[in-house]
This record gives structure tokens, C-alpha cells and sequence, in this order.
């Protein structure tokens, strides 16, 4: 968001939330716990009490009147309210929109409430499912980060998909690590939890293969003791990097890797998200090859488009066969790098995002104003 509302800044923009902000970056109204509460998430015994406060958060909090809301309202008089579509502070939004009159715009860009730490309990997910989906009818604008996620979440008279908009992407002149004659299979992201199981059993069907290095870069910080030391002097993982650092590995690379989970527990969120690694990966114009269930929308996309090579199974083996296959046939890794550029260009276009995000809220105050 901080891309379509911060870099483009196509509106005057107050933030209301409870998250820390240096003081110079944005307006900002903080908005707190009860201040014992809040001391108390803040002190030692915050991790032990985390999933109660997280309840209180959800079920509680999320129903009280919010002076430091209403006073920001009426002191910045909003055309619309603009808010995350998650587990508390949404909700708060809504009822201050409904009370003033003002239109509700949501963000639906992850389904937060089956994310561990967004719900507290495991009882109150399903609870807090169906508010999202109240949440999402309430709305007078609602953008879905995917098709998944618009349709799991059914019909809406005034609902739009918009992707994650892509960073701003310069290609280096220089690689790194210097380009060995290996084909080389480069992952950027998130690479611990269900990530971490899934590029740990690639790098474990791979370890015997002599033609191909896979460059893992992101925190890997609950990857077992030996693996992670083993992988990092054999310069596989290299940890979390910067943008402009980062990209000087993807331009090095062969092929470039998205992964989403194939683990029941995760279906949901899989068939609702998106990944804006394959938006970033696409301004490189590299060979895509996606890692997931057919029913994830990225899968659903690389079909329709040809813009990745999805493989659809759990078997690591298959990710080596598509590697395989990039490798050997030179028309097939012509193909997708055209197909990947192509969707930087189409429905990835950073201006066709952002066209639609800030064309719809205009739409929704003029239409109000009427």
C-alpha cells in the first residue's frame, strides 16, 4: 500500500493504526490498546499473555467507541475511509464510516484471519472468517489482491481485482554470485514456516545434481542448526539482501522460482493470495516457474497466460524436471521469458494497477457527491 498510496500519492492521506511510524514519514493517529493492555504486550510477560491480548484485540476492542478515531475524523473530514481488511482495526473503521457517513473502501489482500499472529485463540478463526466476509459486504468499494479471493468471497456490486503492485524494478549491469556454467534456479522471498519446508526439500532432491544451483535469498531464521550452516557455506542461502541487491541475483539467474504451499491447512489462504514475488520477477524477463497447487491464483494465471511454467505437484522432482527443460530447450526458455515480460507489461503493469486502485476511489466520491 505504501507503493500505491505513499510513492504515487494520488490523495491527501492521513494513516489511523496501531503500528509504530517514524514521525516524519506519514500523518499518523496512533491507535491503542487500553494503555494496561498495551504496557502489558510490551512487557515481559507479553509472549505468554499473547494469544488472550490477541483475543481482547479481536473480540473485544473491535466493538468499543475509539475517541482518537472520531477525533481524527472530524478533524480531517475524510471523503473516504480506506481500511485493511484484516482482524481488528477494520472493523473499528467500518462502524466510524457507518456513523459518519462516509464511504467504506477495503483492502483485501491476504485472509488474515487464518494467519498465526492475527488470531489469538483457534476458536474464534471461524469467527473471525465470517466478520472478514461480514467486512467485505459492508463495503461501499472492495479491492481483491486475487480472482481466488473475489470469488471465494462471493458476488458484490462494486468489487475489483487489483495485484499486489510490483516494486520499482531496476535491472543491474552486474550479477551476483558470478555466473558459473550451471543452470541456476533463484528464489527471493519469504523462505521460513511453509516456505522453508517446501525449498528444503528442493535443495534436498537437488544435492546430486551436478548441473544445477539453486541461490535461496530471504530470512531462513527457523531452518534447522546443520542444514542452514551446510547451505550457507555452500552458498545457496545467502539471507535476507535489499532490493537493489536482491535484483542483482535475480538478473544472474536462469530461471526464477514462486512457491505457494500445497498443505491443507494453508488451502485457504493459498486460494485467496497472491504473490508479488511473480509481479517483481516479471520486470526481469526471466523464465517463472510456479511452485504450487493448481487451485493457488498465480497457478491459475501462469496457465491462462503461458507467463510461467506451473507444476503442480508436491514433488521437488518435478521443480528439477522444469529445470530441465528450461535448460535443454532454448525455444521453451525463449517463450516464457517473452510471456513474463509480457505480463510486466499487461495485467502487472504497475500503471494499470494503479489506474484502476485510484480510478475506482474517485469513482466512488463523485458518485457519492451525486
Amino acid at each position: 500500500m505504501h507503493r500505491h498510496l505513499v510513492e504515487r500519492h494520488p490523495f491527501e492521506l492521513h494513516v489511523a493504526s496501531n503500528a509504530d511510524f517514524a514521525d516524519d514519514l506519514l500523518i499518523h493517529t496512533v491507535l491503542r490498546l487500553p494503555y494496561l493492555l498495551h504496557r502489558l504486550r510490551k512487557s515481559r510477560f507479553g509472549p505468554r499473555l499473547a494469544s488472550l491480548i490477541r483475543d481482547y484485540e479481536n473480540c473485544v476492542w473491535t466493538q468499543m467507541h475509539n475517541r482518537e478515531l472520531e477525533k481524527t475524523i472530524k478533524k480531517f473530514k475524510p471523503q473516504v475511509v480506506l481500511t485493511l481488511a484484516e482482524t481488528s482495526l477494520c472493523h473499528i473503521a467500518a462502524r466510524a464510516a457507518k456513523r459518519h457517513g462516509i464511504p467504506l473502501a477495503g483492502l483485501f489482500l491476504d485472509w488474515f484471519p487464518v494467519m498465526e499472529g492475527h488470531f489469538g485463540s483457534a476458536w474464534t478463526r471461524d469467527w473471525l472468517s465470517r466478520q472478514y466476509r461480514s467486512l467485505y459486504n459492508q463495503c461501499d468499494l472492495a479491492f481483491c489482491t486475487s480472482d481466488g479471493m473475489q470469488e471465494v468471497l462471493g458476488p458484490h456490486p462494486n468489487s475489483h481485482v487489483i495485484y499486489p503492485m510490483p516494486g520499482k524494478q531496476t535491472i543491474p549491469q552486474t550479477i551476483f554470485p558470478p555466473k558459473n556454467k550451471k543452470f541456476r534456479l533463484v528464489y527471493v522471498g519469504a523462505a521460513e514456516n511453509f516456505y522453508g519446508r517446501m525449498l528444503r526439500s528442493l535443495l534436498e532432491k537437488a544435492k546430486d545434481e551436478s548441473d544445477l544451483e539453486i541461490i535461496i535469498v530471504g530470512p531462513t531464521g527457523d531452518w534447522p542448526k546443520g542444514i542452514l550452516e551446510e547451505a550457507t557455506k555452500a552458498g545457496v542461502c545467502l539471507g535476507f539482501k535489499p532490493p537493489d541487491e536482491a535484483a542483482k541475483v535475480l538478473a544472474g539467474a536462469d530461471a526464477l522460482l514462486v512457491v505457494m504451499s500445497f498443505e491443507e491447512e494453508h488451502k485457504l489462504y493459498m486460494q485467496t493470495s497472491f504473490t508479488t514475488k511473480m509481479l517483481d520477477y516479471s520486470a526481469f524477463s526471466k523464465p517463472i516457474i510456479l511452485w504450487g497447487p493448481d487451485y493457488c491464483t498465480p497457478s491459475r494465471v501462469a496457465k491462462r497466460t503461458g507467463g510461467a511454467l506451473a507444476v503442480n505437484s508436491p514433488d521437488a522432482g518435478q521443480v528439477l524436471d522444469a529445470c530441465r527443460s528450461i535448460g535443454r530447450d532454448a525455444e521453451v526458455r525463449k517463450d516464457l521469458s517473452l510471456k513474463s515480460h509480457e505480463l510486466s507489461q499487461t495485467i502487472f503493469n504497475p500503471d494499470r494497477l494503479q489506474g484502476i486502485f485510484v480510478g475506482q476511489i474517485e469513482k466512488l466520491v463523485k458518485n457519492e457527491r451525486n
